[in-house]
């Protein structure tokens, strides 16, 4: 099974690198953001399993990376870093949905013990693409990499870029995608104009594909991006 990936947001670098230090030494990769900005875009483009989070960072603080896991990341798993005596912080990160919290100055077998609880109680990380997923009439096969439609027994094989597209948009219905964001994820590279036309034209090849009783869910919001429409 592979390692989980835990993402260690901290600014102050000697603590930064005693957290890498203890999480790598427990058997962890490890992911190293310096402010709440860089934390973000690892969001973005890894699949993170755990985001150890100090509260004050520059740019994005950790309070606002609580509310945007909360909404973007539901059921990832996260743990405050806060100084000894901050309980208002503590307390306020608690009820943004961080699963614990940790004191500073650290020990090791805390650090490594509190992580080990909350992991035990948060579902194994998936690479992207191996989880199967429902649509209406259907499946998103992950052995096949096709769409298989039950009742009509049809297969309809998908494109590397399709099925990860695809998929992408099942695993976050409701939710409005950005191009930028689906470069990152899908594609793995940073938005362009030419790379934002790709996004489009794959969206297209996969709805003409799918068919119209799919393809009325997958959504255009204009000037946004796109979403998957479950209803």
């Amino acid at each position: 099974m592979a390692e989980r990936l835990i993402l260690v947001a901290e600014d102050d670098e000697a603590i930064r690198h005693a957290l890498v230090d203890v999480l790598s030494g427990g058997g962890y990769d490890v992911l190293q953001a310096v402010d709440g900005e860089e934390a973000l875009r690892y969001l973005l483009t890894r699949e993170v399993d755990l985001a150890l989070l100090d509260i004050n960072m520059p740019k994005i603080d950790g309070f606002k990376l609580l509310r945007i896991i909360a909404r973007e990341y539901p059921g990832l798993p996260s743990i405050i870093l806060s100084a000894y005596g901050e309980e208002r912080e503590r307390v306020k990160g608690l009820e943004l949905g961080a699963d614990d919290y940790v004191v500073k100055p650290f020990s090791r077998a805390e650090l490594l013990a509190r992580i080990a609880a909350v992991l035990r109680r948060s579902p194994v990380r998936r690479i992207s693409g191996e989880e199967s997923l429902l649509f209406p009439g259907g499946r998103l096969n992950p052995e096949t990499r096709c769409a298989e439609f039950e009742n009509e027994n049809v297969l309809i094989p998908l494109r590397d870029k399709e099925y990860a597209l695809f998929h992408y948009l099942l695993s976050h219905p409701g939710r409005v995608i950005s191009q930028e964001e689906l470069l990152l994820r899908v594609w793995g590279t940073r938005s362009t104009a030419s790379e934002t036309r790709t996004v489009a034209v794959t969206v297209a090849r996969l709805r003409e594909k799918m068919g119209e009783r799919v393809a009325s869910h997958i959504k255009n919001v204009r000037g946004r991006g796109y979403t998957w429409d479950a209803l």
